[in-house]
């Protein structure tokens, strides 16, 4: 169907336009009012329970990682003795002390 005369598209836009309107119309006729209340509500909760949930969970991982300070043992052992110049190298060329040296 060649639409480039405007009376033709004009009639073709009249016609799904009508036929969208009493689409809607049937539909909304059918629906009865409260039908719906307790599928909502129960999308609404879902979506409460999965926001608190990743919300928990983001809140989690943020104060895990303020946890981890420079003070931590773990850190000041690295610190101490593997960031001198790593464990292959003697006590005074850097490296960790005799008695720490991996066997």
């Amino acid at each position: 169907m060649n639409c480039s005369d405007a009376r033709r598209l004009q009639a073709l836009l009249g016609a799904v336009l009508r036929e969208l309107r009493r689409g809607a119309n049937a539909s909304a006729a059918a629906a009865e009012p409260g039908v719906g209340g307790d599928a909502s509500l129960y999308i609404l909760l879902i979506m409460i329970f999965y926001g608190c949930l990743a919300g928990g969970l983001i809140l989690a991982y943020t104060r895990s990682r303020k946890l981890e300070s420079k003070h931590d043992p773990y850190h000041l052992y690295i610190e101490r003795d593997w960031g001198r110049g790593g464990p292959g190298q003697t006590a005074e060329e850097g490296g960790p002390a005799e008695e720490q040296r991996p066997l």
